[in-house]
């Protein structure tokens, strides 16, 4: 078990530093910065306090999911990020890139993938029309959160199927 893990920390940190180490394109710093945000709980709770106050009919059910989907998946990574601690691989990995003023919680798993994948994936699962530009939207806020140097891809990877799988059961009861 020990080796799978330490196989697992090695990819995990060499996927890491492909994507992180694009430090060089301050353009591309400059807009993952920015869409890192959107996952935060600023934005995240805002939309979905909006939606729920300005949607009507079968939308307000679906912001009902989104809603529920955001305030479960954010019990749940809070109770991993207590259990699992990790540390933040600019903490371990040489020349890591990483925004000022860092994070030190727990790395795993990404609160902001979860938030935008429990808020987004409602909206998805009811009208797939809007799924070519969401998809992307959540995606790239995984990627973000790599590019700032603040998760491992395996901490996106987790957080957006605990936000889709949220999201689903929302879907399912609500």
């Amino acid at each position: 078990m020990e080796k799978t893990l330490l196989w697992i920390q090695a990819q995990d940190s060499a996927l890491f530093c492909k994507i992180n180490r694009n430090k060089h394109i301050s353009v591309y710093h400059q807009l993952m910065s920015i869409i890192t945000h959107l996952g935060g709980a600023y934005f995240t709770i805002t939309f979905g306090i909006a939606a729920l106050l300005l949607s009507a009919g079968s939308w307000k059910a679906v912001s009902l999911q989104s809603a529920a989907a955001l305030c479960v998946s954010h019990v749940i990574v809070a109770l991993l990020k207590r259990k699992v601690w990790r540390k933040r691989p600019y903490l371990i990995v040489d020349q890591a890139f990483v925004i000022h003023n860092p994070l030190e919680d727990s790395s795993f798993p990404s609160g902001h993938t979860t938030a935008i994948f429990s808020l987004l994936t409602p909206y998805m699962l009811y009208s797939p029309i809007f799924l070519p530009v969401l998809l992307p939207v959540a995606i790239l806020v995984g990627i973000s959160r790599i590019s700032i140097g603040l998760h491992y891809p395996s901490d996106v990877l987790i957080g957006a199927l605990i936000g889709t799988t949220t999201a689903l059961a929302a879907a399912a009861f609500i």
